[in-house]
């Protein structure tokens, strides 16, 4: 990444004033005395990109008023009234865009950035057909229309999914990545990657280090989340299937055996059993259900040979019944397939419902960027739907219709519209099937009463001797409980399968298990981070580091990716401490050296040939030569950012105020000097 040029526009009743300054390829030093303006220079820099959370916000907020509400003229204050700023920047492809965002504009939000295709600033193009995009809100950085997934893409980066502290994945979002490229000064020299903004990711300053390194570790931790989240999906279906068969059962007198509550590799269904106390012991479902044909069996036997001529009433009513039986059955198999069709419409309901959703989601971001002031770049606006793509003459109904067209408001709330009859139309199906339902519970209730009163007119056919009146009444108690409990036995068995498939997940996982690294980094990833070290102990050295008196002894850590000394985080010494103390405490002003060597070293490894990483090329230092810093490592720093052929560095500093320390600091280091008397902001001209 390069940044080319940065332009500051702020309209005043005076005229315009700002500043425009354009950058070289390789080393930049800016110069400006405290309360010059320097600081409002290099946090403007980072507010253009969109990374003003590195300085503590979120908005035009963090910019100091004088480039929104006023300006301080000799004898006057001249109120602000438009500001914003201009950034022509370049990938490494060589493609260049120019991004401009409001600071102070009534019909444009802060939120918003356009981009211009091509070098506006320095060649002098005129800023035509931008690009609206949106940051700050959710889908940022995962919709086109966002603005940061706008420079992942125009960066050509691949940011990869990282856990959080409450469980889920989410991107390394490029602002955590940003903190290792600009320091600022108020809270940037506080830590190796201080100012990574909150994001609930874990171990983020790891993390960041482990992207620009080019690491292989995330793969290894995104698929060992995967894994983690399936593992639980896996014992959560588990465990649900069980407690069905649990509760099934249970309910006819049974319980389940020799089925583990947890998922198991090892689960073989044939040693699932259902088994019912009885005097004596217990029994298995398939045993007492034989025990109870045979009992049939029996019964049948005994009735037959006490038969007595049938009465012609109850044969008539025994016709009856049973066309009654054969009417409810009908009935009962009409009810299960009206309930089949509605779970199908269901399903499609559901779908249509995502689609409707997705598309108003699409029209809403393209209004958030009509909103933020992007009211003549949208895509419907220049005959685009934002949902197909499709050109539309700025109506969404078809060339052969005619009537009025939809403007975008009018169009999401026709979605809006759409979207609400849906889930009616959901709610309604839902109860819907919940009538149907319990209409087949009833069906099959009264199908069962008009069996068993058909079977008791069958034994009153039979005989109308009390003995076998009891006989034929236990013969219906068979059949009815046999048909329960035939039923039980066939729900069990089709539940056994998804246990199997569930049986074999748990299998695939552990499997792929096995397969990760056993340790954290791999030999190439290990081979990197010795090069991060060297390079890192190479730096410190250079400038000066004194708080260990052997460098060759400081060691990246495998576990945090930072210096330490015997285990110990090199750190700045807060207070006295006793000689016996850790060791590896450092002055302030070594800590800052510290952290040059660290973001220095992550370039150096990132840009050598044999350990290619993802650093952005470009580092932004606000005013290094922290707590007195001596002249020499700051020129040290100076000579190693110059001599970096592809790396862009832009360091902003004050140099004590003295031009001796400037001269003696820059003295033959190869840079473009930026430097003002006075005031940064100044009457500008176009």
């Amino acid at each position: 990444m390069i940044i080319r040029a940065i332009k500051l526009r702020i309209n005043t009743p005076k005229g315009l004033h700002g500043f425009f300054f354009s950058f070289s390829r390789n080393l930049t030093v800016i110069k400006g005395n405290n309360s010059s303006g320097k600081s409002t220079f290099f946090n403007s820099l980072l507010y253009s990109l969109g990374m003003e959370e590195l300085v503590g916000g979120k908005s035009e907020r963090i910019l100091p008023y004088a480039v929104r509400d006023y300006l301080e003229d000799p004898g006057q204050k001249l109120s602000v009234i438009s500001s914003e700023i201009l950034t022509e920047i370049e990938n490494r492809k060589g493609d260049i865009v120019t991004l401009r965002r409001a600071i102070r504009d009534d019909a444009k939000d802060s939120k918003l950035v356009e981009i211009a295709r091509g070098p506006v600033l320095t060649n002098g193009l005129p800023f035509d057909n931008p690009t609206p995009t949106y940051l700050h809100d959710p889908g940022s950085a995962q919709r086109k229309e966002g603005f940061f997934h706008f420079l992942e893409d125009f960066l050509d980066l691949n940011l990869p999914k990282v856990a959080t502290t409450n469980g889920p994945e989410v991107k390394l979002y490029l602002q955590a990545i940003f903190a290792a490229h600009a320091v600022e000064q108020k809270r940037g020299w506080t830590d190796y990657i201080a100012s990574i903004p909150f994001y609930g990711i874990r171990e983020a300053r790891t993390r960041v280090s482990e992207y620009i390194l080019g690491l292989g570790v995330f793969e290894a931790i995104s698929k060992r989340n995967q894994l983690n989240t399936e593992s639980i999906a896996i014992d959560q279906e588990w465990r649900q299937v069980v407690s069905e068969i649990k509760l099934e059962a249970s309910s006819l007198g049974f319980v389940l055996q020799d089925t583990p509550s947890q998922p198991k590799t090892d689960f073989d269904p044939e040693q699932v059993n259902l088994s019912r106390s009885i005097e004596g012991g217990s029994v298995l479902l398939p045993d007492y259900i034989s025990n109870l044909l045979r009992e049939h069996s029996e019964l049948l036997i005994k009735t037959n040979d006490a038969k007595e001529p049938a009465s012609a009433s109850i044969t008539k009513q025994l016709e009856s019944a049973e066309e009654e039986v054969q009417s409810l059955s009908v009935l009962h198999e009409r009810a299960k397939s009206n309930l089949a069709m509605q779970r199908a419409s269901l399903i499609d309901y559901e779908e249509l419902l995502k689609e409707a959703k997705s598309d108003l989601d699409k029209n809403k971001a393209a209004l958030k960027l009509q909103e933020l002031g992007a009211s003549h770049a949208i895509q419907l606006a220049v005959g685009l739907c934002p949902t197909c793509h499709q050109g539309v003459d700025d109506t969404l109904l078809r060339e052969s219709k005619t009537g009025p067209s939809m403007d975008l408001k009018t169009n999401i709330g026709y979605l809006e519209s759409q979207h609400r009859m849906l889930q009616r139309q959901i709610a309604g199906l839902k109860e819907d099937i919940s009538k149907s339902s319990t209409t087949i519970v009833g069906i099959e209730s009264r199908l069962n009463s008009k069996r068993d009163h058909a079977v008791s007119l069958r034994g009153s056919l039979g005989s109308t001797n009390l003995q076998q009146k009891t006989i034929l009444r236990r013969q219906v108690q068979i059949e009815i409980e046999i048909e329960r409990l035939q039923k039980l036995e066939e729900s069990v068995s089709n539940k056994l399968e998804p246990l199997q498939q569930i049986a074999r997940r748990l299998e695939l996982n552990q499997l792929a298990r096995r397969d990760l690294p056993a340790k954290q980094y791999d030999e190439n990833d290990e081979s990197r981070i010795s090069v991060f070290e060297k390079n890192f102990r190479a730096n410190a050295g250079s400038f000066g580091y004194e708080s260990v008196s052997n460098i060759s002894e400081v060691k990246i850590s495998r576990e945090t990716l930072v210096p330490g000394l015997e285990q110990i985080e090199l750190r700045e010494i807060i207070r006295k401490q006793p000689k016996t103390d850790i060791k590896a405490d450092s002055s302030a002003s070594d800590f800052v050296r510290l952290i040059w060597s660290y973001l220095l070293a992550l370039y150096q490894t990132s840009a050598n040939p044999h350990t290619p990483g993802n650093h952005l090329g470009i580092i932004l230092f606000d005013e290094p030569g922290q707590h007195s810093m001596r002249w020499e490592s700051q020129r040290e720093l100076l000579l190693r950012f110059a001599a970096e052929p592809t790396l862009q560095s832009i360091v902003a500093a004050s140099f004590d105020e003295s031009e001796t320390v400037f001269r003696d600091v820059t003295n033959s280091v190869p840079h473009k000097l930026i430097r003002w008397e006075g005031k940064l902001i100044r009457p500008l001209t176009e």
